[in-house]
Formats: C-alpha cells, structure tokens, sequence
C-alpha cells in the first residue's frame, strides 16, 4: 500500500519570526541559521560567535543537505547550496518579494498555521506568518525581571501571575519555558518559605538559589495554567547547546518524579523538539501522562536523515492523538518548507512500512498521519475540543 499525504495539511507547533527585511542572504549566513551549538571564537566586543571552522562544517549537515535536494527538485534549480541561496535571493529583493516568497512555500505545503513563539506584543505587524498564527507567551521575561526588582517572592508571583493572565486574556495560546536550561528538569517541591530565604542569593545570581526559587515559581505556575486553561510549552532535549551543555538535565524524563503529585494533573504540558536525543523518554512520558503532549519541532527538520526512525519511536509508544509537528523556524522560511515536506514523505513511508507488517490497517495509518500533520493542532488550539 502506497500512501501520499503531499496534498495533506500542515500544522507548525513551534516557530519564531520571519525575516521581512532582509532581501538579500549569503551562504554563510543562511546555513548559520541551522547551527545551534558552541560559540568558539571571540569577535571584538569580546562576545561569542562560531568560527569559521564552524561555518565550514554547516553546508555538509545533513539537514542542508536534504534542504538543497529537495529544493533543486521542487523549483528546477542546481542542486548546490549557491544555487539554493541565489534561488532564495532572486525571489526576495523587496520586503513585498520576501512576503511573496514566504507565502509561495507556505502554500506550496499547505501550512495552514502555526505557533508563533516570539517576545513581540500582540498584533505586532512584525509577528506576520501566513495562514492562522497562534502565540505563545514568554513568562520568563517578566520573572526574570521581577527576580530583580523585587525582594518578596510572594510579589514576584502576583506581578508575574498578573501578567500571564493580561497575555491569557489578550488571546495568547499558551505559555514558554526554558526551565531545562535554566535550571534543569529534575524539579522538586520548594515551599514559599524557601524560596523566600533563598531570594536574596538568587538575586546575586547564586545557581541554586536561583534554582530554587524559580522552581518554587514553577509549581504555582503550573496550577495557574489550570485556572486559566492555557497550556506550557516547555523547551526540552540539546536542540542547541550554546552555552547550556548540561545535557542530561534536559532529559524530560526527569520530571516523572515531581508531576506524578496530583496537584498537576491537569495542567496541560507540551514537551518541545521531541526532547531530542531523549525523544523514546519524551514519549514515554506522554504515554504515562494524560496531560502530556509531545512537539516535535526542531527535530523536523534538524534531525532529517533520522527522521523515520523517530517517527517510528514515537508511533510506538505515545498516543498519536498527542503528537505535534513543528519546525523550531527562525529567520528563514526555507525550513517550514522542508519540515512539512520531509514529515510528509517519511510519515508514507513509515506507514507503508507498519501496514505492510500488518501492524497497522490501512485506514489506521492514514487517520494518524492526518491527525499528527494536522488534527491534532485543529482540535487542540482552533476548536478547543482537548
């Protein structure tokens, strides 16, 4: 049995700005717009910035590479990372081309909408995305400033808590977190007591102290997001280490402890970028947990040339009815074009596969690979039927 799903809708779970006013790219930059690791050299200022060593080794990735085949393919062009950039620049040399162009690809995958993760106010001109854009809000920059403004946590919680329920009430969708680079997923319990003792450390930048007091925050945060039924979407797994190389404390597994306590279960969490390479435990937990959901964002389209075998840890284990594509988007448009490309072709082909072994009927594959490209992001964030 073949199955197609080219024609499917598409749904981005995760995503950031778009360039509107940078019409023309070069090589370098546009393949740095795909790295995530380790600044190794310092520019003048004494800030950090890949090298050029870094750069050198990007166009040899393989999400670039698959990005520069299936673009040759679909757009009749070299298939070169030179013909790919200057394909890209032909069609931007105006803030209007650049539109034009995002919404060409949009359209070419049928994106139907996304999950805009960005710092902008609502109704910013700059949070333009084609097809229906959904937001998420940054709690942690009002915490982190209120971490140093104020000297009672108490008032650090009904500052920050005012302000998420002005977002709530304003049509943010959902709430982001970086608590796994920021302090590490293994949470515990800390009273207000602690946290008010800890304060002034934390306030001088001491690890844990900071630690406990943002994870003191984190539980009242999670009731909150019961009270105003909005989800968090929290960053999880070594999408990109930069200056956070604590790779095992991104494991999501490591909050089974803390959110078996009844007081969160029905706060509704969304583990992001398949929590990649912790992704079999990402799904576990969204097995184990009703209130778990599973994004797969960076790994698609990052993660390429593993992509069915991820698709098919996932499929085993979580329920299909909580897994949600996305693409961990910046800058560059290019990448939902592929995410939604490469899902499509590899969800076929692990279908086929599954349906061929008599694991799955045909009409079962076909209803998840709909529900996992689309459904599940129609019933979750437009119809509000989860």
């Amino acid at each position: 049995m073949k199955f197609d799903f080219s024609n499917e809708a598409f749904f981005d779970n995760h995503t950031h700005l778009l360039f509107q006013d940078k019409l023309e790219v070069t090589e370098a930059e546009f393949v740095l717009n795909y790295y995530h690791g380790i600044r190794d050299e310092a520019k003048p200022d004494g800030t950090m910035r890949p090298s050029q060593t870094a750069i050198d080794h990007m166009s040899h990735q393989g999400v670039i590479l698959t990005l520069v085949n299936l673009m040759a393919q679909r757009f009749d062009i070299e298939p070169t990372l030179k013909s790919v950039v200057a394909f890209r620049n032909q069609n931007t040399k105006t803030p209007q081309a650049l539109r034009d162009y995002t919404e060409m690809l949009f359209k070419d995958q049928n994106v139907w909408g996304s999950m805009l993760d960005a710092g902008n106010p609502m109704g910013d001109p700059k949070t333009f995305l084609p097809g229906k854009v959904f937001r998420l809000y940054q709690y942690e920059t009002p915490y982190l400033e209120f971490l140093k403004t104020e000297d009672k946590f108490d008032v650090i919680l009904e500052k920050l808590f005012a302000c998420i329920r002005k977002a709530a009430a304003e049509g943010f969708n959902g709430l982001k977190g970086h608590i796994a680079e920021l302090c590490g997923l293994a949470v515990r319990e800390v009273s207000e007591k602690e946290a008010q003792a800890a304060l002034p450390k934390a306030k001088q930048g001491d690890p844990e102290a900071f630690n406990t007091v943002y994870y003191a925050m984190f539980s009242h945060l999670l009731e909150l997001c019961q009270e105003v039924k909005i989800p968090l979407h929290l960053h999880t797994g070594t999408t990109g280490m930069k200056q956070w190389t604590a790779a095992y404390s991104m494991d999501p597994i490591l909050l089974a402890p803390y959110l078996k306590n009844p007081r969160y279960f029905k706060t509704k969490i969304f583990l992001l970028h398949g929590s990649f390479p912790f992704t079999r435990h990402a799904a576990i937990m969204a097995y184990n947990f009703p209130n778990i959901y599973l994004d797969l964002s960076w790994a698609l389209p990052w993660q390429s040339l593993l992509l069915p075998r991820i698709l098919e840890d996932v499929l085993s284990v979580a329920p299909h009815d909580k897994v949600f594509c996305g693409t961990g988007q910046h800058d560059y448009t290019e990448t939902v074009w592929l995410a939604s490309k490469i899902t499509k072709s590899c969800l076929a082909n692990v279908m086929e596969n599954l349906v061929s072994q008599n694991l799955l009927s045909q009409a079962q594959a076909a209803k998840s690979a709909s529900m996992i490209l689309h459904q599940n992001g129609r019933r979750f964030y437009e119809e509000g039927k989860e």
